[in-house]
């Protein structure tokens, strides 16, 4: 829907915007219900995350005497929204824009896009499985569609949502024990024994990756929404680790018909080990050859005052309202995306 003119002139694009507006609301709604607080943060900020395989989009604002000073738009509210929960607010969510650079144009993917963040405190992840399965029954009942459609397959929405460790799907696609192949040398072997190629630069995610997206993640979700969880520590710099097994962490993906649509973790709250995860991120950053920036004070400061036991997620507006719809592509589903606005 690349202009106003595309809505006026093709019933379906202005069927699938309309869709759109209402599955927002249909949000606010259900979050309000439950009693949480609405928020909104900053979009331009001075530290983004520290994700290394991230890219935020650097802006320069000037004052009144043409200093120039470098800011960042946001990969996430993440920081923001932990930092208002250090203030004692227990239930929080944000609809908003966010901002990924080095990103496709269409598909799945736009350099701006629309993402929900909520968390809980105290909160456990699995406290927030159920949101997110709660959330996509309440909209899909009030918009009247208890089946998703993504790449010619229909996704039930209606029953009971699967629920799979990675160690398990290891198991069930791989044939082997993700226990074996928690360092790099031995995940390095598997990835060559699989017929892939290895650069002698790739990390541990380049690697776990390399096999994950190519043998296991177009599997999850054929038939119901699957919630996928306990990912490899390593993996997992915001997240609490597991409980029974500090070699996995408390982070779950959430997949339908082969597509990922959000990330959550059992949030990590202890100031020392986070300052520690993503210093250790940004030296990744650096011998990636990306940007990098300092890992930002006051979140520190706002972990150290003290934070309950929570959790959270990210989902990505464009590709719920894409499943709704059973739109071709996510360009289809935001007004005027970066391809759309490129082509006019």
């Amino acid at each position: 829907m690349s202009n106003w003119k595309d809505l006026k002139d093709n019933p379906r694009l202005k069927n699938i915007y309309e869709t759109r507006l209402q599955i927002l609301r249909l949000i606010r709604e259900f979050f309000w219900s439950q009693n949480f607080v609405e928020a909104e943060t900053p979009v331009a900020v001075r530290f983004p995350g520290q994700e290394p395989y991230l890219n935020p989009v650097a802006v320069d604002f000037l004052d009144p005497l043409k200093t120039s000073y470098r800011l960042y738009l946001r990969t996430s509210p993440e920081f923001a929204l932990k930092k208002l929960l250090a203030t004692g607010i227990e239930k929080i969510f944000e609809i908003g824009k966010c901002f990924r650079n080095e990103e496709s144009f269409g598909g799945t993917h736009n350099t701006e896009f629309t993402m929900i963040e909520w968390y809980r405190a105290p909160g456990t992840y699995k406290e927030i499985m159920d949101d997110t399965e709660n959330l996509f029954k309440y909209v899909g009942e009030k918009i009247g569609k208890n089946k998703l459609k993504y790449r010619d397959q229909e996704i039930d929405l209606s029953g009971q949502w699967e629920r799979s460790s990675v160690k398990e799907l290891w198991q069930k696609y791989i044939c082997v024990n993700l226990d074996d192949y928690l360092e790099i040398q031995p995940m390095r072997k598997l990835v060559l024994d699989l017929g892939f190629t290895v650069d002698e630069k790739d990390e541990y995610e380049d690697l776990f990756y390399k096999i994950f997206l190519n043998k296991i993640e177009n599997n999850l979700g054929k038939d119901v929404p699957i919630f996928v969880y306990d990912y490899p520590a390593s993996l997992c710099s915001l997240s609490r680790k597991c409980e029974n097994d500090e070699r996995y962490a408390q982070r779950f993906e959430v997949y339908v018909g082969g597509l990922e649509l959000a990330n959550a973790f059992g949030e990590l709250t202890d100031f020392k080990l986070q300052q520690e995860n993503l210093q250790k991120d940004k030296e990744l950053r650096e011998r990636l050859g990306r940007p990098t920036w300092a890992v930002d004070p006051s979140f520190i400061a706002a972990l150290e005052s003290g934070i309950k036991p929570a959790g959270g997620i990210a989902l990505g507006v464009d590709r719920m309202v894409l499943l709704f719809t059973g739109a071709r592509d996510i360009n289809e589903v935001i007004f005027q995306s970066v391809a759309d606005q490129l082509e006019n």
